[in-house]
């Protein structure tokens, strides 16, 4: 680091000698830490890397970098960070799910996509991209005097749930029947000689874990660049559920009145990502023991993608008992099953972060991340609208819907909150 006079005034030889002659001892100079930021941050250590150019030429003393240097403490050899997590996950594409039509249309009408006064009441949008609550805990712990240590780190943005739920007169969940090749609808409601009801649930959740080396790269009295070398493991799952009961009231070929018939559609995405990991984290001190980070890692690795998908109806005759097959509507026995795919993937990761002291054991942060997760299987891409039968029909024709794996971009990002407790 650079050392400056602080002030200088003349003094005779005379005086010179005098005061020489009775401070023949020199005080030896601290190199203790000094009020930094959460991650070890401190004074430049004999032995330690120092960054090319100086602290003073950079103009770090206009902005108080200097008024650091007399708030000393100890180096902390265990800090925690914990942080509450204010992030958007990308939003889940889904196909029209429910719609409804105006009172009057006919049986045969209803629901019906491209049609006149038809209505999407689920689907056709992005569902699950609301700002959700997660935390993430960093621990990090040094092992030498030029602030090279170890981090483990544990991050979830909790479970978040969409619902819908209908039971209105005209009720119907919209397909493509590959048999006519044009938009048909299976009825839930009609007044006519159907009463229902029609459920979907929507889940989804992100956590990842890290373990890292901390190397310092290079620092002086204002600047500081690490490198971060370790292993991440990443898990994205997301859930949809559709669920729909009804009852005849009339009669309707073999069907008799009062059957009722009841079905659900069951779809899950979840990803598991292991994989090396590298990264760069700079550090400038500000004003008043503040720091301003930059923090960007690239994880480098496979994402074991698994899929599964169920389905099953369960009709109810009066008098006649009850009878189940597999199979609802979307998830039918041409789609039904367990599906696992591992393709290489990366997840970039960035953060910025400022932090202040508020003594010489705490620091507040607050901050902004973004996530990207390459090659990610997402439950939208689960789904078949393409329908070649209804239940209970036995699959024919082009035997619809069908399964394929598509992989897509999976984005994340949001504000965090935090405190450092250092040890």
């Amino acid at each position: 680091m650079t050392w400056r006079p602080v002030a200088a005034k003349r003094t005779s030889v005379k005086q010179n000698h005098a005061k020489n002659a009775s401070h023949r001892a020199v005080a030896p100079v601290s190199h203790e830490t000094i009020v930094g930021e959460g991650f070890a941050s401190e004074m430049v250590s004999p032995g330690c890397t120092t960054c090319s150019g100086h602290c003073d030429a950079s103009g770090c003393d206009s902005i108080g970098c200097d008024s650091m240097i007399g708030a000393r403490r100890r180096r902390p050899l265990f800090s925690v960070h914990s942080e509450y997590l204010l992030w958007s996950l990308d939003a889940i594409d889904l196909p029209a799910l429910v719609s409804t039509s105006p009172a009057g249309t006919a049986p045969e009408d209803t629901g019906r996509l491209n049609q006149a006064g038809t209505s999407i009441l689920f689907g056709g949008r992005g569902v699950g991209d609301e700002m959700r609550s997660g935390a993430r805990v960093t621990l990090s712990w040094g092992v030498n005097d030029c602030g090279d240590g170890f981090e483990l780190v544990a991050m979830g943005v909790f479970e978040d749930t969409e619902t819908f739920r209908d039971s209105r007169a005209l009720l119907a969940r919209p397909v493509f029947d590959t048999g006519s090749g044009s938009e048909s609808a299976m009825l839930v409601a009609h007044p006519d000689f159907l009463t229902g009801s029609l459920s979907v649930r929507v889940d989804s959740e992100l956590f990842a874990f890290d373990v890292m080396r901390r190397q310092r790269l290079c620092t002086s009295a204002c600047d500081q660049l690490d490198l971060l070398i370790g292993y991440r493991h990443g898990g994205l799952d997301e859930s949809l559920r559709v669920d729909q009961s009804g009852t005849f009231t009339a009669a309707q070929g073999q069907i008799v009145a009062g059957t009722t018939q009841s079905l659900f559609d069951d779809f899950r995405a979840e990803n598991r990502f292991n994989g090396a990991q590298i990264g760069l984290h700079y550090l400038r001190r500000c004003r008043s023991a503040s720091t301003f980070n930059v923090m960007a890692k690239l994880g480098m690795g496979v994402n074991q993608a698994d899929a599964r998908i169920a389905g099953e109806t369960t009709n109810t005759v009066p008098g006649g008992g009850a009878s189940s097959f597999t199979g609802g509507l979307l998830a039918q026995s041409t789609n039904i099953g367990n599906y696992d795919e591992s393709e290489f993937s990366v997840i970039p990761e960035l953060g910025v972060m400022f932090t202040t002291r508020l003594d010489n054991y705490i620091d507040l942060s607050i901050g902004y991340n973004v996530l990207i997760w390459s090659n990610a299987l997402r439950v939208g891409d689960l789904i078949d609208r393409n329908v070649s039968q209804f239940p209970p029909e036995v699959p024919s024709g082009t035997f619809d819907p069908s399964f394929e794996f598509e992989t897509d971009t999976f984005i994340a990002h949001g504000l965090t909150f935090g405190a450092v407790v250092s040890f």
